[in-house]
């Protein structure tokens, strides 16, 4: 059999001959022709197309019905895949079958109708129609169905009784391409029923029509090219549906030409930058309008009587009146101004700048870290931009727009912090909202004056939202500029820890607390100090400070929050002026329960970073000597707290007082809270001694032999968070009196467990005496 080849025009019969199979792949949509939905309202699909095919067979005339791109896979096996062609096939061929029927019913043979549908050796084996659907199994099903149980049986039933038949299953009620083929035959059977030369209309459609045939040679390039042709038969989407009312008002012809073909760039980009787990465009493109809409409307929802939903682009782009205003924006969009929004020259500057935007992202580590510090994205394709958050990408798509040439950097810089300024609750105070920060581009006049903007006037309202423009170039970015003129891989290098993300105001704060005379000891230390409000008052004496004492205070505190003594204070307890209570304290009536934020917990101590930074930049203290002094006065000051024993700072301790205090607390009144607390301190012990050791920090602590009532401090264990999951294990350090060899020992070998409690006593009395040698 002849191989199609690429260039060629083929009619019907040469499409379906001999053994060859056209076949619908699993890229295409559903046929939809016979759906209601398609074609205009006073005419469907099905029914014009066949009116057309009847007026050109009337002027007794050929047609071409454009081109069909393809490709045959495996190679030589006479199966032919449609990446176009897909509604007009297929309804050629339901129309084959229809008249097949009625050649049958009025004792007609016509074999080259027949042979079209199915052939001989198919019809006797597999019963595979020419046509089939890959896209799901039940279309497969159905067709072969269709073709064996009514476009060849001389039955008596028309197509609406297909539904009451055996060999139609329910499950096609469910697939959308079956429906659509149903409703199409309804039609072609109306039309055709009463033809008054069918034998000449079934002869016109197989050899008086044909196709230009294109060989996409695999079904990669297939692929590639199915989102760039323009079908008219595919289910329209969302974005589908879109195309025609940016392009089909356009008059001038080369004028929708040039339309047609940027449409078709923006389908070809997101076709190609699609997801894993997306087989077309319209997705990405969708994304894409809803960003625009976003930005044209300074809104990030639809409203509609006070109610909210996701921007829908089809219904703003199908608006021809102004967009009044809603409860997310004061502002209303004339109808002038809308149509400029509508046009595909506009649209089409947001794209190339959204496109832009990836390219300068991908192609820049330095780009690249910030946008990994905002949010854990796979940055190796462009559809990872949908997942940004708005407050980010669109500010970045709009300046891409306002300065296509600039680059991102420094103002994607600007952006993290403004990120991380809403995100932290001690920065919203700065945040400015992404409709001001779009207003604040358009009003700029460079990428300078875009950085350093602070008028903050006549900016458009967004209700519920405060006007924080002003806070945009506060004075603590004030400061930064004004740093960066001469250290600015410095200042961006402390800009970019983790811990601060932009906001480097801490140093500032020791400054000037230093600077108000907040009095630097032990005593104040178990005091809230209120973090002073930065403005430009303090602007003359802040920008006076030196860059070597910045510098010196910035490496005070990594190397403070870097020594394994700092991890001692990482533990899962509530602070109250510097106090520690467990979650379980017995002492209620004196401590509330606040438990500390974990996540950015060296943000929160900002008390004794200040005294400790102050402390080591006044006297060059030793960084150990401090925290170990720090941590002794909560040792000292829980002790008198909860033990009603001063552990005194020298190392002196009178354990036989404690144990005598164990003994009566233990007996008191609520005293589960008093083991875990006692425990706790003697976590600090180990912490300090062993510093190196990773101790988990989600403890609890009790006595674990309470039966024989040994209130010696050696009877206390430390256990781990799996205690919960009765998987015991414990992290005390003990060496050879620890847990598992405590387990070792039978209930009965008193003397034994007299002695195991003894020799963690002394253990800890070592840890104690050893962890407190300053």
């Amino acid at each position: 059999m002849a191989k199609l080849e690429s260039g060629n025009t083929y009619k019907i019969t040469d499409l379906f001959k001999d053994n060859r199979h056209i076949i619908i792949p699993d890229l295409q949509r559903d046929y939809c022709w016979g759906d209601k939905s398609h074609g205009d309202s006073n005419n469907d699909l099905v029914t014009a197309f066949l009116q057309n095919l009847k007026n050109i067979f009337k002027e007794d005339r050929h047609i071409k019905l454009g081109m069909i791109y393809a490709y045959e896979y495996p190679l030589n096996s006479d199966r032919i895949y449609l990446c176009d062609g897909q509604q007009r096939i297929t309804t050629l061929f339901l129309i084959l079958g229809i008249i097949n029927r009625q050649f049958i019913k009025n004792n007609i043979a016509n074999k080259d109708v027949r042979k079209c549908l199915i052939s001989e050796v198919e019809l006797n084996d597999d019963r595979e129609p020419r046509l089939l659907y890959a896209i799901r199994e039940s279309t497969l099903y159905f067709l072969s169905d269709l073709v064996c149980n009514f476009f060849l049986k001389d039955i008596d039933y028309k197509v609406s009784d297909i539904k009451k038949q055996n060999w139609y299953f329910r499950e096609y009620n469910l697939d959308p391409t079956i429906q659509s083929m149903i409703s199409a035959m309804e039609i072609i059977e109306y039309e055709i029923e009463n033809h008054d030369d069918l034998q000449g209309f079934a002869e016109f459609i197989l050899n008086k029509i044909s196709f230009f045939y294109f060989d996409m040679k695999n079904r990669e390039t297939g692929e590639d090219m199915f989102v760039v042709i323009n079908t008219t038969g595919e289910p329209l989407t969302s974005t589908e549906n879109i195309k025609p009312l940016l392009i089909g008002n356009i008059i001038d012809e080369k004028q929708r030409e040039e339309a047609s073909n940027i449409w078709e760039k923006w389908e070809k980009y997101f076709w190609e930058n699609r997801s894993e787990k997306e087989h077309e465009a319209d997705n990405g493109l969708n994304k894409f309008f809803i960003f625009y809409w976003q930005i044209k409307l300074l809104q990030e929802k639809q409203w509609k009587e006070k109610k909210s939903s996701e921007i829908n682009p089809f219904q703003l782009f199908s608006q021809t009146s102004e967009i009044k205003p809603n409860e997310e924006n004061t502002t209303s969009i004339l109808s002038d101004d809308l149509n400029k929004i509508k046009s595909i020259s506009e649209i089409d500057r947001y794209f190339n700048a959204y496109k832009d935007l990836y390219i300068e992202i991908s192609q820049n580590a330095m780009n690249r870290k910030i946008i990994n510090n905002i949010t854990d994205l796979d940055l190796k394709k462009p559809h990872f931009l949908r997942d940004l958050p708005i407050n980010i990408i669109l500010p970045l798509i709009q300046f891409k727009v306002k300065y296509p040439e600039g680059p991102i950097y420094f103002f994607l810089r600007r952006l993290r912090k403004n990120f991380f300024d809403q995100k932290w609750e001690t920065r919203k105070n700065n945040y400015v909202d992404w409709r001001h920060v779009l207003q604040l581009i358009d009003k700029s006049d460079n990428i300078d004056n875009l950085l350093t903007y602070s008028e903050g006037f006549n900016f458009k309202e967004i209700p519920n939202i405060p006007n924080n423009v002003k806070k945009w170039f506060n004075t603590e970015e004030k400061l930064k500029a004004k740093l960066k003129e001469q250290n600015r891989e410095t200042i961006e290098s402390w800009e970019d820890s983790q811990i601060f993300m932009g906001d480097i105001s801490f140093l500032f704060q020791v400054f000037l607390k230093r600077h108000e005379g907040i009095t630097n000891n032990f005593s104040n230390l178990n005091k809230e100090f209120t973090d002073i409000t930065i403005t430009d008052t303090h602007f003359d004496y802040l920008q006076k400070i030196k860059m070597e004492e910045l510098q010196h205070c910035m490496d005070t505190y990594n190397n403070m929050t870097q020594n394994p003594l700092f991890k001692v204070l990482e533990i899962r307890f509530n602070r109250v002026n510097h106090l520690w209570a467990g979650n379980w304290s017995f002492g209620r009536d004196y401590f509330d329960y606040k438990r500390w934020h974990k996540k950015h917990t060296k943000l929160i101590y900002q008390n004794w970073v200040y005294y400790i930074i102050c402390e080591i930049l006044n006297n060059e203290a030793d960084i150990d000597k401090i925290l170990k002094t720090y941590i002794q006065n909560i040792f000292s000051q829980s002790s008198k707290m909860f033990f009603e024993t001063d552990l005194a700072l020298d190392g002196i301790y009178d354990f036989k007082q404690l144990e005598l205090n164990l003994e009566n607390k233990s007996k008191s009144e609520n005293n589960n809270g008093f083991y875990h607390w006692n425990g706790f301190l003697w976590h600090y012990l180990l912490a300090i001694y062993e510093p190196t050791k990773k101790i988990d920090f989600e403890i609890i602590f009790d006595l674990f032999d309470r039966q024989k009532n040994r209130y010696k401090i050696g009877n206390q264990f430390i256990w781990t968070k799996e205690y919960y999951d009765k998987k015991i294990k414990t992290f005390d350090l003990m060496e050879n009196s620890n847990w598992l060899n405590w387990q070792k020992i039978k209930d009965n070998e008193t003397e034994l467990q007299d002695a195991f409690v003894n020799q963690r006593e002394e253990k800890i009395k070592f840890l104690y005496e050893k962890s407190f040698d300053l």
